[in-house]
């Protein structure tokens, strides 16, 4: 499942010079590595959490970018997928079950940060 780059709010404001107005939001500030003033994020890892289902064919997931790793966590079937973007930047080849170790830290620190922000899980409509 490749995930499409998008750019982060904090990014975005800073990029049209637009004032956050004292909202608070999780998310990092990409402008200075895009405008070249510098070179690395000050946070070690980078979250997504996006709970619903997409028109475009998208389903509900999460996932963990840590130095060259990237793993996302399918909330529909429970899968879980691992790449080492350095060497597969395509997300072509899934590590999750080669590499069990690096897999369970990920995700570990995916959770972890989930119930840190208070993030809401996707839910089954009952009838």
């Amino acid at each position: 499942m490749s995930s499409v780059a998008l750019l982060s709010y904090p990014t975005l404001l800073t990029l049209t010079n637009t004032s956050h107005r004292g909202q608070i939001f999780d998310g990092v500030d990409l402008a200075p590595m895009l405008t070249g003033k510098a070179e690395t994020l000050t946070r070690k890892a980078i979250f997504w959490h996006d709970p619903h289902y997409h028109s475009e064919g998208a389903v509900p997931y999460g996932a963990i970018r840590k130095g060259d790793w990237k793993l996302i966590e399918n909330f529909e079937d429970n899968r879980v997928e691992l790449y080492n973007l350095a060497t597969d930047l395509g997300e072509k080849s899934d590590l999750a079950g080669a590499q069990p170790a690096r897999r369970d830290e990920l995700l570990s620190d995916l959770r972890a940060w989930r119930k840190q922000v208070g993030a809401q899980m996707p839910t089954v409509a009952s009838n």
